[in-house]
């Protein structure tokens, strides 16, 4: 005779904060904030993060090459509970972000539970158990180990994988080459009197070039696809902020225009002022979100269209001493079909003396140089390789799911970009779907976290043993973003890291609206698109609702707040707010 499932009438309260442990990759801004929500939201949560580098960082940790910046403004690219006034410029160089990134850990207990230096090898569902056995290293001993958990995050980042080319010869050169990622802080000086092969012509390489091209003899670089180069963004709130005039702010390749400095004035006013700091905050992301509002990626957009035909006369003006160059900056395809490069001061790289844009592929290596796909070898004391990162979604570790499902085996394909199929309790910030270029893109990562951690408290509170995205729901989602893209321009004819460095494959890294159509989905979810599974002992009958406890809630346990429900209100003036004084719906659903 089966006994009759145990129900909790003692004990815990309603929707009790069990012990819960949860493992979280990488210590970026997103392993900050995930700190800093678990510290809010997360009383019995043991979380763990594991971090490859020996600090906080990420991204801004790893890179360092020469001109390295931000490329959104730099107000904008903090997370929403922490602003900073240390920046000092509109767009900030990657060491103010690494300072940030450290101010913003500062105010969280990420270093206590953050074990550095640290890579993982894979991740594994043990279905049984009902958690992820996790196979880690020490990056400097090489000592092994597992750890588990029923929750596995992967915060690490879609940018986070170096590629370099698989190209014969490449172990031949007898000179220096490197990975712009792998730069490791030598200073431009050591290239003074060298000819160097920058190789790539991304958003790193417009960086690279302006500072590289003023110490060495001189520089090739290879651009194999054609690109649009443009100003950098918020020209409305540059002008404004700084009293400038908007043509020259718009225009201008003078960082006093293109990318002034905040005074000690400003810092100090940023810094203690919080309206002066909200408003200048909100008038940058304004202005970012506004332009996907209205259009910027769509083909029909009037937007688009008058924007692009701005950007054809701004670079004829800049190139009008080598017209030889034009049909390099002004391609066939539309802004906005790959990455939006904005860069100070590269057309005046570009068209120096000393510099050479090397319109070919690269084939091989050896050991004096490069040869092109043009024929043609070129001798080289450094290869620089501004090849990017591996984009396909794929993690630099193995995960297998249920049943030995390996991640994403048909496709790089996510439900809200979160979720993956046949992964029961496997979280990812940066799936596929994510909204890389639809507005505030920190600001969504950030939503996308949030999202999930919705998730981690339903599984620890209501005492579910796992949750696992229905896998028709990914594919009948998937089929409705591509259904979305046909009318954006990201589909068309370039090379772009949102179709894995392809010309005409699947656009997977971009989301089907802005980023604000991005934060409403996530808000609620919709849980009826899940597989949801109890543990096997609270799966029948009336122990199906041990959540509810012992008829308490916690607050009352703790002789808490009772009436936290009475709102204070002027009884002389009570008011009704009509629904467009409303605040947003979606603030129901914040934590």
């Amino acid at each position: 005779m089966v006994a009759e499932p145990t129900i909790i009438r003692e004990g815990h309260p309603i929707r009790e904060c069990r012990p819960y442990k949860v493992i979280f990759i990488g210590a970026g801004l997103l392993g900050i904030h995930f700190a800093a929500r678990i510290q809010q939201y997360g009383p019995g949560i043991e979380a763990v993060v594991y971090e490859r580098n020996p600090d906080v960082g990420g991204t801004w940790y790893n890179n360092t090459y020469p001109g390295v910046a931000c490329d959104v403004p730099s107000h904008g690219y903090t997370l929403t509970w922490c602003p900073w006034g240390g920046w000092r410029r509109f767009q900030a160089p990657g060491e103010d972000c690494q300072r940030y990134a450290l101010f913003a850990a500062s105010k969280t207990n990420i270093r206590d539970i953050t074990r550095f230096n640290t890579r993982v090898l894979s991740a594994k569902w043990d279905e049984n158990a009902a958690e992820w056995t996790v196979e880690l290293e020490d990056v400097n001993t090489g000592e092994k180990w597992t750890d588990s958990a029923p929750v596995l995050i992967n915060g690490s980042g879609v940018l986070s994988k170096p590629k370099l080319p698989n190209l014969p010869g490449m172990e031949k050169f007898k000179g220096r080459q490197f990975h712009s990622a792998k730069w490791n802080k030598t200073p431009t000086s050591e290239l003074k009197g060298m000819k160097v092969a920058l190789v790539g012509a991304g958003s790193t390489s417009l960086q690279i070039l302006p500072e590289i091209q003023k110490e060495a003899a001189h520089v090739d670089q290879y651009i194999r696809s054609e690109t649009w180069v443009v100003t950098p963004f918020g020209a409305d709130v540059r002008a404004s902020f700084w009293g400038l005039d908007p043509v020259q702010a718009f225009t201008s390749d003078d960082e006093s225009f293109s990318n002034p400095p905040y005074s000690e004035e400003h810092k100090d006013k940023l810094t203690n002022d919080s309206a002066f700091m909200h408003k200048h905050r909100k008038d940058i992301l304004d202005s970012t979100n506004k332009m996907f509002a209205n259009g910027l990626t769509e083909i029909d957009s009037e937007m688009r269209k008058q924007g692009e035909a701005m950007y054809v006369e701004m670079t004829k003006a800049k190139l009008v001493k080598r017209p030889d160059l034009l049909d390099l900056f002004l391609p066939k395809w539309s802004i906005g079909c790959r990455r939006l490069t904005p860069a100070v001061g590269y057309f005046n790289a570009i068209t120096s003396d000393n510099v050479d844009a090397v319109r070919t592929s690269v084939v091989s290596v050896d050991e004096t140089g490069l040869t092109g796909a043009d024929g043609k070898h070129r001798e080289y004391d450094c290869i620089i390789w501004s090849t990017g990162f591996d984009t396909s979604f794929y993690p630099s570790f193995s995960v297998t799911g249920r049943n030995g499902s390996q991640l994403y085996p048909v496709e790089a394909r996510a439900y809200l970009t979160a979720h993956a199929e046949n992964m029961p309790n496997y979280f990812t910030i940066g799936g596929p779907g994510l909204m890389s270029f639809n507005g505030d893109y920190l600001g969504g990562l950030e939503k996308i976290l949030d999202h999930i951690l919705r998730f981690v408290f339903k599984l620890q509170r209501e005492r579910y043993q796992s949750v696992c995205v229905k896998t028709q729901n990914v594919i009948d989602f998937t089929a409705y973003i591509d259904e979305y893209l046909t009318r954006t321009v990201h589909g068309q004819n370039c090379s772009s890291w949102y179709k894995d460095g392809s010309r005409d494959g699947k656009v997977r890294a971009i989301w089907c609206g802005t980023s604000l159509h991005l934060y409403d989905a996530l808000q609620q979810p919709c849980w009826e698109e899940f597989d949801w599974e109890r543990y096997p002992h609270e799966q029948a009958g009336a122990a199906r609702f041990n959540w509810l406890g012992n008829g308490r809630t916690r607050a009352e346990l703790a002789n808490g707040d009772f009436t936290w429900y009475i709102p204070e209100v002027n009884a002389g003036n009570i008011q009704v707010p009509t629904a467009s004084d409303q605040t947003p719906l979606h603030d129901l659903y914040s934590f």
